[in-house]
This record gives C-alpha cells, sequence and structure tokens, in this order.
C-alpha cells in the first residue's frame, strides 16, 4: 500500500465531515440563533452573562430547531411553523416555567396586571408571551436561517439521527428549565392549569400537522411589497405591541391593553396571510419581516438599560453592557444581510 493510498481513509473522512457541517450549518445557526434573540438582544441578560447561552440553547434552540424540521420534513409552511412555536410557548410558560399561573415568577408580579381570579392568571400577560415566543423566541430565527441557507431555505436540514437528537435536546431542556424553576421560585401550578395547558398545546400540534395551506388565487401581477417596505411594517407593529407592555401596562387599563395587542395580532396575521399568497414569496420576504422583529427587540433591550439602567430582569446595566447591546444587535442584522444576499435570487 503507498503512502498517498494510506492518507485516502482520513482524507475521506474529512470531506465527509466538511460535508456534514456544511448541510447541518443551518440547523447549527438556529440553535444559537432562537436564544440569542430570545434572551440576548431582549435584554433578558447582558453580555457579562453571555455563558448563560449554553444553558438557554436546549430548550429554546432544540425547540425552534424541532418546530422548523417538524414543518419542513412535512412539506409544511408557515401556517404550521406558527402553530408549532404556539405549542411551544405553551409548553415553556405553562409547563416548564410556569409563568402562566406563578403570580412572583421571578420575582417580577407578572400576572397582576389584568389578573383573572376565576382562571387563575392574565390574560395580557399570556397574550403577550404567547406571541413574543412565537414571533421572536422561534420565528425570527428560523426565518434568518432559512434566508442563510439559500437555496435549501426549505428542504429539511438534519436527517432521522439529528431530527431525533433534537427532540431529546429539546425534551433535556425542558427538563433542566423546569427543574431551575422549581429551585429559584418553588411553585407548582394547579392539576387543572396543568391539564388545560397540555391539552392546547397537544391540540396546536395536531393542527399544526394536519394544516393543509391553500394557495388560493394568486395574482401574478401583484408581487409582494418591496422588502423595506414589509420590515418598516412590521417594525411599526413589532414596536407597537411591546409598548404596550414596555410603558403602556403602567398606563392602560388591562382590558385595554388586552384589546390592542389583540386587534395588533388581528391586523400582522391578516397581512402576512395576504401577502404570503402571493405568487413570488419567499425566504427573503419572511427575512423582511423578521428584521422589523429583530429592530424592536433591539432598540427596546438599549432603551430599558438607558433608562431603567438595569436588564429586563433586575440585573444593573453597565455602559458596557449597553454597548453589548448594540453589538449583538449589529451581529444578528449582519446575519439578516446575509440572508439577504443568499436568498435575492430565489424566488
Amino acid at each position: 500500500m503507498t503512502m498517498g493510498n494510506q492518507r485516502e481513509p482520513g482524507a475521506f473522512v474529512v470531506v465527509t465531515m466538511k460535508a456534514t457541517l456544511r448541510r447541518i450549518a443551518p440547523a447549527l445557526l438556529l440553535l444559537i440563533l432562537a436564544p440569542l434573540i430570545a434572551e440576548f438582544l431582549l435584554g433578558d441578560f447582558s453580555v457579562h452573562q453571555l455563558g448563560v447561552l449554553a444553558a438557554l440553547l436546549p430548550q429554546y434552540g432544540g425547540g425552534a430547531l424541532l418546530v422548523r424540521e417538524t414543518a419542513r420534513r412535512r412539506g409544511k409552511r408557515w401556517p404550521t411553523m406558527i402553530l408549532l412555536a404556539l405549542a411551544y410557548a405553551l409548553i415553556e410558560e405553562g409547563l416548564t416555567t410556569q409563568s402562566l399561573f406563578n403570580p412572583d415568577y421571578a420575582g417580577q408580579r407578572l400576572l397582576d396586571y389584568g389578573y383573572m381570579a376565576a382562571i387563575g392568571t392574565s390574560l395580557d400577560w399570556t397574550v403577550f408571551v404567547l406571541t413574543i415566543h412565537v414571533v421572536w423566541s422561534i420565528g425570527c430565527g428560523i426565518a434568518i436561517a432559512e434566508a442563510v441557507a439559500g437555496e435549501r431555505w426549505s428542504e429539511p436540514w438534519l436527517r432521522m439521527p439529528g431530527y431525533v437528537a433534537t427532540a431529546l435536546l429539546f425534551l433535556l431542556g425542558c427538563v433542566a428549565t423546569a427543574a431551575f424553576t422549581m429551585k429559584a421560585s418553588p411553585y407548582v401550578a394547579t392539576p387543572a392549569q396543568f391539564s388545560t395547558v397540555t391539552v392546547l398545546a397537544l391540540g396546536a400540534i395536531v393542527l399544526a400537522l394536519r394544516w393543509r395551506s391553500q394557495p388560493g388565487v394568486r395574482i401574478a401581477t401583484e408581487p409582494p411589497p418591496r422588502g423595506w417596505v414589509l420590515g418598516i411594517v412590521a417594525t411599526v407593529l413589532a414596536s407597537a405591541f411591546q409598548l404596550i407592555a414596555f410603558r403602556g401596562w403602567q398606563l392602560l387599563p388591562a382590558a385595554l391593553s388586552l384589546v390592542v395587542m389583540l386587534a395588533l395580532i388581528a391586523v400582522a396575521l391578516a397581512l402576512f396571510a395576504r401577502w404570503a399568497r402571493r405568487p413570488v414569496w419567499g425566504p427573503g420576504h419572511s427575512l423582511a419581516l423578521a428584521v422589523g422583529a429583530v429592530v424592536t427587540y433591539g432598540w427596546l433591550g438599549i432603551a430599558r438599560m438607558l433608562l431603567d439602567g438595569r436588564t429586563a430582569l433586575g440585573i444593573p446595566a453597565t455602559r458596557l453592557d449597553v454597548i453589548g447591546q448594540f453589538l449583538i444587535l449589529l451581529a444578528v442584522l449582519a446575519l439578516t444581510w446575509l440572508g439577504a444576499r443568499r436568498s435575492r435570487s430565489i424566488a
């Protein structure tokens, strides 16, 4: 055997590993993006706490990737991913952290505003927190990762072993989050509350998997709005939604805040459904909407640290933390720029 032949097995392994990494690169990106957007871009944690990203990755990253792969492996589109994201939100906030029912979760008194004793929660908090998970924790990361994936945007990125590993990673994250939450803030919801959330989550999953996208009437002469228009609309709607909780809850009656949030959600869903049915809707258009949501989280995280002098979880924020927020926002926007370039030629 020649020296060249001796090197062949090693070279084959290297080539195989490179090909595998190239195939799963968008999945790895999504694993990191989900917790980064959900908790750091928002300003729950600062750059001083970037190590927390590893602890958040299993549930956030695993959940986002599981949602995306479950939908794409079945040839489904955004309606399915939105419903699966809703199931994720119910699982996290109703079962693992129990913030939907714990009156003093993380010492924040999140349920005081609009609390309804009959159902043991606040509809304002419920609508708000479920929406931010659907849009920001899950939706934004998927839209960015799919745009960066280019021509592979709608293909599954994982084979069956990777898909199973992702599901196990998500389950591990749920268990770890529940254990940490119980230790930090001991509270157990009632069996009725657990059962209700479980039924709602399972219902969302079943509906998601049974959803059949209807192409509707496609008008070839009426393309979707330009990317900058989508981005501006998304920024306005997302900012208005976030301002309700950021400052509106201090000024408005709970019932009025709830109505406004539901109205904004209805408008966003109606516009998204209308635009996505147009003939050339692709990953670049979804990315434009995600950019608006990302910009909203970006300015909100920075404003909170500047105005309140602390993170969303009440940790004092330094000047370095504020600079870190700008850098995180720029990093995510750089990924959206890359995604825009790679998806530009995809119809």
